[in-house]
């Protein structure tokens, strides 16, 4: 009953979102201009929240600084937002050019979840209007996704376009906030763009938007302190205000676009009339919201002004949810081990947060359990490479049968965990083998040929040069070189724009049937 009532509120914070989303496509309708968010990477932490009493007099000396016009919000830098996971996808066609960049908290995660959902449901609703499916590609985008909410635009310039864009504004405790403006633009069309800021507690709750911050009720309040910075920079006339009479429903979308830092909130928004069509920024100081918070924004601006470590919930390091459908995957497979050089090995993919498919000798398991037990407990795949490395075409029924059934023992007695997928040794099966082995084959499309020690770059740009959507990467843990170029093409990849995936996880967990022969995930 208690998951249950977990999912409905789930459901109904990313519906919120999802609403007022919609509702400000239709107020921002006219927005031509997209003015990028202020960066600074060395935000000071503030203090504690001081007194709620709004006194300030703006122009008197001495007072306390009151609404304000600020330039955008404060993007994060780097430092800060690194234990976040990149993801990126894009897609062109001879129609359209669509791309978007977001982050998700590392491991499952409902904001992960909802906010995943709520940039495929515009890709692919996108696509749609333009009668194709979702297709995603690589080398599309600037960076790819080799840091969360960083990078470039597209390489390929389209007058119709489709850009999700993202910037992280909070990152503090257990409460991350992610900027999330969508693009949309065509000839002879005024230019679309929605912004909305999503903000979770890893502590519990649903995600939610930044008209969540407000108490119901409040909106009219907290758009009149937005009016008052426009009349103190001079951007209307005195007594003018320019929210007067929105619904409650278009108050919330409105505010949507809330940034909240360490002294405040910036909000974003449009306003007809002097300013144009232009977004603008007001920065809300803490002490004058205090009135018109909910409790849910207490508690994001009792995380902002903390001034803490982002800390984001724990998990196994090759367990983030991948969409191969969504995301053009590729995946990284090492054979013959487990070696004295696969912990090294797991030790970098687990600080990238990369899932590896160890396909792994019975033998060499039974020798050296610890890395396999260590790679099925931080998430990674491992499957069946028979005991010995034999050339299963060249085997008796019997023998190929033992080859396969003592792997498998191995790998349950070390792990808990029974292989649902086997590498034949050199690649190497005929329909005879694939009869009597009742497991999908899984060989490869990329063969970095690193057991000739071709030498640490060549093996790099084989298998980050060679990858294209669904490719499955044959490597060795028992090769040195090979242990030393892990980096570097996990960093290549990410910046063509690739997401890494087990090779299960690029069938969504489930693969082919027995006796299927697989080279490459789906494309």
């Amino acid at each position: 009953m208690r998951a249950a009532t977990v999912r409905r509120r789930r459901t109904r914070g990313a519906f919120a979102i999802a609403a007022a989303a919609t509702l400000l496509l239709g107020l921002a309708g006219c927005d031509s201009a997209l003015r990028a968010p202020t960066t600074d990477s060395s935000v000071t932490p503030g203090t504690a929240p001081p007194s709620a009493t709004p006194t300030h007099a703006p122009g008197v000396e001495g007072a306390l600084p009151g609404p304000r016009m600020v330039p955008g919000p404060v993007a994060l830098g780097a430092d800060r937002v690194s234990a976040l996971v990149p993801r990126i996808a894009a897609m062109r066609t001879e129609g359209f050019v669509a791309s978007a960049r977001w982050a998700i908290p590392p491991g499952a995660s409902a904001f992960g979840e909802a906010l995943t959902a709520r940039v495929a449901a515009a890709l692919r609703g996108y696509a749609d209007e333009h009668g194709v499916a979702w297709s995603p590609g690589v080398d599309l985008v600037a960076g790819g996704a080799s840091a969360p909410c960083a990078g470039g635009s597209t390489f390929s310039a389209s007058p119709t376009r489709l850009t999700v864009d993202c910037t992280i504004v909070l990152a503090s405790g257990t409460v991350v906030a992610e900027r999330i403006v969508v693009l949309r633009a065509a000839a002879g069309a005024a230019t679309q763009v929605v912004r909305e800021v999503w903000y979770a507690d890893a502590a519990g709750g649903a995600p939610h938007d930044g008209a969540a911050l407000y108490a119901d009720g409040a909106e009219a309040r907290v758009l009149s302190l937005v009016a008052e910075a426009l009349r103190s920079a001079g951007r209307m006339a005195a007594g003018e205000d320019p929210f007067a009479g929105l619904s409650r429903e278009a108050a919330r979308a409105a505010l949507a676009d809330s940034a909240a830092g360490d002294a405040g909130v910036v909000v974003t928004l449009v306003v007809a009339g002097g300013t144009g069509s232009r977004p603008v920024s007001a920065h809300l100081p803490w002490r004058l919201l205090a009135p018109f918070l909910s409790e849910t924004g207490t508690g994001v601006r009792d995380a902002a002004v903390s001034g803490a470590a982002y800390a984001p919930p724990t998990g196994p390091a090759a367990a983030d949810p991948v969409d191969c459908a969504l995301l053009a995957c590729v995946s990284l497979t090492f054979d013959d081990g487990p070696s004295s050089l696969t912990p090294a090995l797991l030790d970098v993919l687990d600080r990238d947060r990369v899932p590896a498919t160890f396909y792994v000798q019975g033998a060499s398991v039974v020798r050296n359990p610890e890395p396999t037990v260590r790679a099925a407990a931080a998430g990674h795949e491992v499957a069946n490479h028979t005991w010995a490395h034999p050339n299963l075409t060249r085997l008796t029924d019997d023998e190929v049968r033992d080859e396969v059934r003592r792997t498998q023992e191995a790998i349950e007695q070390a792990t808990g965990v029974r292989a649902t997928s086997l590498r034949p040794p050199y690649g190497a099966s005929n329909a005879k083998v694939r009869e009597l082995v009742r497991l999908p084959f899984v060989v490869w499309d990329v063969d970095t040929r690193d057991w000739q020690d071709p030498g640490v770059e060549v093996v790099i740009e084989r298998a980050v040069g060679g990858a294209s959507r669904g490719s499955i990467v044959l490597m060795h843990d028992t090769h040195e070189a090979t242990v030393q170029a892990v980096p570097s093409i996990i960093a290549g990849l990410r910046a063509r724009g690739f997401a890494l995936a087990s090779v299960t996880g690029q069938f969504s967990g489930s693969l082919p049937g027995a006796g299927a022969l697989v080279s490459h995930g789906p494309r």
